[in-house]
């Protein structure tokens, strides 16, 4: 996170720019020191988020499994889910060694 005064400064140029409230994506990058830094903190927010529903599938696969056989959904939604975390992992990547996003 940037400097506390530099944020307040870059807020405080934004509530002279507004009239009314800031837009969301301008008051974080003004928080944060830029758009890519809050890109990359999403990017990390949506890995973590995929990774728990990676786990919470593979309990359900093996609660199922322990009943009987495993619905054949559940697999294609842990296959989505590992996929769209490894999507967002890849960006993170890109944006923290400094490349440009596809």
């Amino acid at each position: 996170m940037r400097d506390a005064a530099e944020a307040l400064r870059a807020l405080a140029e934004l509530e002279r720019r507004y009239d009314g409230p800031i837009p969301a994506p301008l008051r974080n990058a003004a928080r944060l020191g830029s758009a890519d830094r809050v890109l990359t903190i999403e990017a990390l927010g949506q890995a973590d988020f995929f990774a728990t529903l990676i786990r919470n599938q593979i309990e359900a696969i093996r609660r199922a499994r322990t009943g009987g056989a495993a619905q054949p959904s559940l697999w294609s939604d842990l296959a989505l889910y590992r996929s769209r975390r490894r999507f967002w992992r890849n960006l993170t990547e890109i944006r923290r060694s400094g490349g440009d996003v596809p």
